[in-house]
């Protein structure tokens, strides 16, 4: 007999032992401000932190609407707000404090971001409060703890370390920008190549941003190697340098509009 079981997505929680300050941040704060990706709303969400908030404190932020293609939406509710920390304008800040502010009377009040590692939110900070109060890198982990910023007299953001479900698969915290990679790329360079393959906006971005063409039936190994001819790299002897076109697809697909 076949099972009528539903299939549902689990998410994991970090440990509590391991993730006490966090849980002790997100009871002490007045509005808990989740940070996601515009292009994987629900892929860069974390559940776990979402529970321990409550939903009454919550609101989720979509980051990085600068890299979406030209015309593509993002669903929207009362409880998700579209930016690009980068090129946000004067009105758009104003609206996303005052959608912050929302979730509480208190004042001054404090608001905890929290999200995946590099996803922007020490840019996010710093635009909503004119200056370079979080640091900032394209290196994921810059924030090793907590930063503290007043934003104004009515708001204090507290800025948690990048954090994501344990159980998430490597390669996925590469696309995302969520951990470092160092020695090897090509591991990843493989799944990503074949990512952009088989997505007709990853493979329009790819030939715009290295100025080849993607002939069908193209496989991985093939994008990787148009990739150092394009480019020109190669090896002692003239051998393509597969290493250096992987290292690129691996720093690219973290600017892609799909992810």
């Amino acid at each position: 007999m076949r099972s009528t079981r539903t299939k549902t997505r689990t998410y994991y929680a970090p440990r509590p032992d391991r993730w006490a300050s966090l849980r002790k941040l997100i009871h002490e704060a007045d509005i808990i401000v989740e940070i996601v990706d515009c292009r994987d709303v629900e892929g860069t969400r974390l559940r776990f932190a979402e529970k321990w908030a409550g939903m009454a404190r919550l609101l989720i932020v979509a980051n990085k609407a600068d890299l979406l293609t030209e015309g593509v939406k993002v669903k929207t509710t009362d409880r998700v707000f579209i930016i690009s920390a980068k090129t946000a304008t004067p009105d758009e800040k104003k609206a996303l404090l005052e959608a912050i502010l929302s979730r509480t009377k208190k004042r001054p009040a404090r608001a905890l971001l929290l999200g995946y590692p590099n996803i922007g939110k020490s840019t996010l900070i710093n635009s909503l409060s004119g200056r370079r109060a979080a640091k900032v890198s394209p290196v994921a982990g810059t924030t090793k703890d907590v930063q503290w910023v007043r934003v104004n007299d009515e708001l204090t953001i507290v800025d948690y370390r990048g954090v994501f479900p344990e159980k998430e698969q490597r390669h996925s915290l590469v696309i995302k920008g969520a951990v470092n990679v160092h020695g090897d790329e090509e591991v990843h360079a493989y799944i990503i190549a074949a990512k952009i393959l088989a997505s007709p906006v990853l493979r329009k971005w790819m030939e715009e941003k290295y100025d080849l063409k993607i002939g069908d039936g193209t496989k991985p190994e093939e994008l990787l190697a148009l990739m150092a001819e394009r480019r020109k790299w190669y090896l002692k002897g003239g051998e393509l340098n597969i290493a250096e076109a992987a290292r690129s697809i691996v720093r690219a697909i973290k600017e892609a509009p799909e992810i």
